[in-house]
């Protein structure tokens, strides 16, 4: 599937605001704790959504859309769950690069959901992809500074469950892909991040944490500037949809997230670019090429 120019520059677009939306995460979840941050993200993006929709139209979903929007909503709360409890228990350097295996896995589950079925060229160059994220954030336990809270048995819990989100956010894109064409895009972005936002707050409630959202005050602007962020970034993957193949659209995803993360840590955090940083980014440049190709 050869990608015309403005199809490449909405993903590109889109694989800068995930970037830029990690960055202002990681920012935020230092002052409000994770489960809070996940719903107040997910029921702050639901006004702007619900602004697109009504300058779209407002147009109603065509049959056979509940069933993908629906399953869309309850993978999504999993998985923030899952991977939130993962991130907590299991130390980076396990975590990150399992994550990376997510353009793999949307490229398979396409397949019998969407049946879209990559070129030998774009599945070689997913592959590469997925190898240069993971050799780009693999470092060995002992010396990356971010240990486990629960020892070997808590690494290999978090890393299963690290796997296993990674295999329902790639799950939740083609089931979007296919709500989206039975729908608009700002439909779908009111429906999922509603959805997501209760049953978050449903966790909260029974964790007796509604407290945890007031932390939010000591980060105003933070937060709004990544509802912005967040909100463009998902409402743009959305319309991606039906010009690009899912697989696609998350592996440049994560090949643009990857980058910036290198770069970033270079310019503001004074991380070192090593031999080995270099050559995993060539190896994804690589797969990116024959992806494009």
């Amino acid at each position: 599937m050869s990608l015309p120019l403005s199809a490449l520059l909405l993903v590109v677009a889109c694989g800068l605001g995930w970037a830029g939306f990690d960055l202002l995460r990681k920012l935020l979840v230092g002052k409000v704790p994770p489960v809070a941050l996940v719903f107040l993200l997910t029921i702050g993006s639901v006004p702007l959504f619900g602004a697109w929709l009504a300058v779209d139209g407002g147009a109603s979903p065509g049959p056979g859309y509940l069933l993908p929007a629906l399953g869309s909503v309850i993978l999504n709360i999993v998985a923030n769950l899952l991977y939130l409890e993962g991130m907590r228990i299991a130390p980076l350097s396990v975590t990150v690069p399992l994550l990376s295996l997510t353009p793999a896995f949307a490229s398979l589950m396409a397949l019998p959901l969407l049946g879209e079925r990559p070129s030998p060229s774009h599945a070689v160059g997913i592959l590469l992809v997925v190898a240069g994220a993971i050799a780009l954030h693999w470092r060995r336990s002992a010396g990356d500074g971010h240990q486990g809270t629960d020892g070997h048995q808590g690494t290999v819990k978090g890393a299963l469950m690290i796997a296993f989100t990674a295999l329902l956010w790639s799950l939740t894109i083609p089931l979007d892909k296919m709500a989206v064409e039975r729908s608009t895009a700002p439909f779908h972005g009111v429906v999922v991040t509603a959805g997501v936002a209760v049953g978050v707050l449903l966790v909260l409630i029974l964790q007796r944490r509604l407290g945890d959202l007031g932390e939010v005050r000591k980060v105003p602007g933070i937060y709004v500037l990544a509802l912005v962020v967040s909100t463009a970034a998902l409402g743009l993957q959305f319309l991606a949809f039906p010009r690009v193949y899912v697989g696609t659209i998350e592996t440049l995803k994560r090949s643009i997230g990857n980058f910036m993360a290198l770069l970033s840590g270079w310019i503001f955090f004074h991380e070192p670019v090593t031999p080995r940083k270099i050559v995993a980014v060539a190896v994804m440049a690589v797969g990116v090429g024959l992806i494009l190709s």
